[in-house]
């Protein structure tokens, strides 16, 4: 059986990387960056909240330490991806996104 934690793992990262498509495929998208981290902060800590309830684990106040973490690293991701939106830094950028996920 699989552990809940590789479906938490790959739920975030089918979304991370749908509103990474989202931003290369629409142009106006690298323009709001900021929104897009919220938008995909939001979603991360949403499904922490379920899947940690889900497992009757008891969240402390680290949790709200990792929201805002996951807020700004993911900001700083999408302003980067956005800023490298070609060339061999975009494909590495596009790749480390994984680690953020992982985070």
């Amino acid at each position: 059986m699989i552990p809940l934690y590789y479906f938490f793992l790959l739920i975030k990262l089918v979304y991370f990387y749908s509103l990474v498509r989202a931003m290369i495929k629409f142009e106006p998208m690298k323009d709001h960056v900021l929104f897009l981290g919220v938008i995909y902060t939001l979603g991360a800590a949403f499904l922490g909240f379920v899947f940690n309830t889900g497992t009757g684990a008891v969240m402390g106040d680290y949790w709200w330490e990792w929201v805002v973490e996951t807020l700004i690293l993911s900001t700083i991701y999408f302003w980067l991806l956005a800023k490298f939106d070609e060339g061999v830094i975009f494909w590495t950028l596009l790749l480390l996104g994984f680690f953020l996920v992982k985070f």
